[in-house]
């Protein structure tokens, strides 16, 4: 299930995350589990069987991550979707990666946080058009999901972007306003305006709305 190519197989308490991919300004940290032995990367095959899982989506500025790292702080296991694209980058060699590609390396993420708990967190920009390929993860694992579409005004999302200092460049507005548009669900997702929500009201509201399908 979890093999060190220099120490052979592993156990979960032998394994840690690799600080070497961290740049994000927040506690998610990108999840590539690294022996405790010699520090190599290990391979882990293992599904997830079971579970829940909280998805937050939303445009840029929106809230994702800092919500994901409050409920993070509240016992969650968090994914978050720019860690995936550096843990992505760093297995592929490559900066371009397919969409296809993220969506399997969030699959693969699940798998590996199922084995040190039950309960994740995924903050990531989920499109419409991708959202049957998510559910079929979550139903294949047998997981309990409910999706969160994070909605502060347009004037909010572009304001926090510029103040936020998770990320070492400002997003550019165009993409902050193309998700603002694209990201339009049906009742499968539970909108929530957060605009005047400090991070942890915002938790606050989503934990107590939750329902699991």
């Amino acid at each position: 299930m979890i093999h060190c190519p220099n120490c052979g197989e592993r156990t979960k308490d032998d394994i840690l995350y690799s600080e070497n991919l961290r740049k994000q300004g927040f506690n998610l940290s990108p999840i590539l589990p690294v022996c405790k032995g010699c520090g190599a990367e290990t391979t882990i095959t293992h599904q997830c069987n079971g579970g829940t899982i909280i998805v937050l989506n939303g445009t840029c500025g929106s809230g994702k991550s800092t919500i994901a790292e409050t409920l993070s702080a509240r016992g969650y296991l968090g994914i978050d979707g720019d860690c995936a694209i550096q843990s992505l980058r760093h297995k592929t060699g490559r900066k371009q990666y397919e969409w296809k590609e993220l969506i399997n390396e969030i699959a693969h993420e699940i798998d590996i946080l199922s084995l040190f708990g039950k309960d994740i967190v995924l903050s990531h920009v989920i499109l419409p058009e991708d959202m049957t390929t998510y559910l079929e993860i979550f139903k294949t694992r047998k997981m309990n999901y409910h999706f969160f579409l994070l909605k502060p005004t347009y004037e909010t999302a572009v304001t926090r972007c510029q103040s936020r200092t998770c990320h070492a460049s400002i997003t550019p507005e165009y993409w902050i306003k193309h998700f603002y548009d694209v990201l339009t669900f049906d009742n499968q997702v539970t909108v929530v305006d957060n605009t005047h929500m400090t991070p942890e009201e915002t938790a606050d509201y989503i934990s107590a709305n939750l329902n699991y399908e």
